[in-house]
């Protein structure tokens, strides 16, 4: 998709013949690390972060950037996102003194509507932050849990949290769809498990295979009709996305090539933001456990094995960088906690060695690691965390850390586990 098929294979080719021994905790902590011999610790639940060698790894674009967008042209004018917010059609209440979950410095928050407070036909999964001309702008995903047909795969709620003294936050859902061919469609039949926004460029995790871009000045308005709420794609003279209003191509994708394999090869559960450094990173890694969902790389303790990989961002363009089409993982690390849902960077330092994971461990927990230290904990069974925390984004100021939840046990009391989007003050839980 996008290379010649001489080039695909020449790439293929270096990178397997760059070997697969690494991907394993390397003996010696890289420079700038804080912690001597770092990469020698087991794998202890709760222990200090531990550098990995991602040496064997590489994304390949799939260079799709141009045809894809190309292939929408027929569908609509392009709409930036600015054109989105003037088009809010849901309202979210804010949260009270009442309404709000625990959690150590809570400072505000918003709940779903009614009708998304209670479906069960979507689950919100990840997050991330941002501002389009004057507006804070929230994006969240949601992915489709029936397993009968049809699926239609992953949404976005864009919120205007531009002014959380209000008593409501508006917000839409918005369809993510795959370019097929000129002028259609599909859906993207993904987890929708991690979300990173770079200039107009909005990254999602590809659970076994990477990243993919969808473009935030893409947007196309599609049709509402009655038979576009059971449809997708072009249908007659109609574009359809099973009722949405709005549809957000994806424009190409990071894939890791097929000739690098377990253990090497990572899964991609939950992206992050990091500003931090010299050069800006998609943070991505693993959601594993001890039971049912392991990881490729648990060494002897299942459940401890999930990776967090540093993806290099291209400060001009907001695209990975490449060289020759491939992307190389700045740095790496094992994370030695179980069933984490999301990374933020600790903005109040400049160390890229430092990092708050959000976990469903106890029902919930925000955890704060690092290279030198064991973890700092903040549970919801204790009333410090919300209950099922998933993504969530550091503002760059070192202000505030939000959180969206999934929900619990089905409730839809925001206090008591209902789905929420919420931060805190980062200075409280650093």
């Amino acid at each position: 998709m996008g290379f010649k098929e001489t080039r695909g294979l020449f790439i293929a080719t270096w990178i397997a013949g760059a070997g697969l021994a690494g991907c394993g905790p390397t003996l010696e902590p890289e420079p700038g690390d804080e912690a001597t011999g770092a990469g020698q610790q087991a794998l202890t639940e709760g222990a200090p972060l531990t550098t990995h060698d991602a040496s064997c790894l590489r994304l390949q674009d799939q260079g799709t950037w141009s045809t894809y967008a190309s292939y929408m042209t027929g569908v609509g004018p392009a709409l930036g996102l600015p054109a989105i917010l003037q088009d809010l059609n849901r309202a979210g209440p804010v949260l009270t003194a009442t309404t709000h979950p625990p959690a150590v410095g809570y400072k505000g928050g918003f709940r779903w509507n009614d009708g998304d407070m209670a479906t069960t036909e979507w689950i919100p999964q990840a997050l991330t932050a941002g501002v389009s001309g004057s507006s804070n702008v929230a994006i969240a995903s949601w992915h489709y849990a029936p397993t009968t047909a049809p699926e239609k795969g992953v949404r976005i709620s864009v919120a205007d949290i531009s002014d959380m003294s209000l008593s409501a936050v508006n917000y839409r859902h918005l369809l993510l769809v795959l370019p097929t061919g000129s002028g259609n469609f599909t859906v993207v039949p993904e987890h929708g498990g991690g979300l990173a926004w770079y200039g107009n460029y909005l990254y999602m995790a590809d659970t076994s295979d990477g990243l993919r871009v969808f473009d935030l000045t893409q947007i196309r308005q599609v049709s509402t009709s009655t038979t576009c709420e059971t449809a997708i794609g072009k249908v007659g003279a109609e574009w359809c996305a099973y009722g949405y209003k709005y549809v957000l191509p994806q424009v190409s994708a990071y894939v890791v090539p097929s000739t690098i394999t377990s253990p090497c090869r990572p899964k991609f559960s939950f992206l992050g933001k990091d500003t931090r450094g010299t050069t800006p990173v998609v943070l991505s890694g693993e959601y594993c456990n001890n039971t049912g969902t392991s990881c490729p790389y648990d060494g002897s303790t299942p459940g401890l094995g999930g990776r967090l990989y540093r993806w290099p961002v291209d400060s001009t363009t907001y695209r990975l960088q490449t060289v020759s089409g491939v992307v190389a993982p700045e740095r790496a690390y094992i994370m030695n906690e179980p069933n984490v849902q999301g990374v933020a960077p600790i903005m109040t330092t400049t160390a890229t060695t430092s990092y708050w994971l959000s976990s469903t461990r106890y029902s919930g927990a925000l955890f704060k690691v690092s290279t030198s230290a064991s973890r700092t904990a903040y549970l919801s069974g204790s009333g410090q965390w919300a209950r099922m925390p998933e993504g969530m984004h550091a503002t760059g100021s070192g202000t505030n850390l939000w959180t969206v939840t999934e929900g619990y046990n089905g409730t839809t009391d925001p206090a008591a586990g209902g789905r929420v989007v919420f931060f805190v003050d980062q200075a409280s839980v650093d």
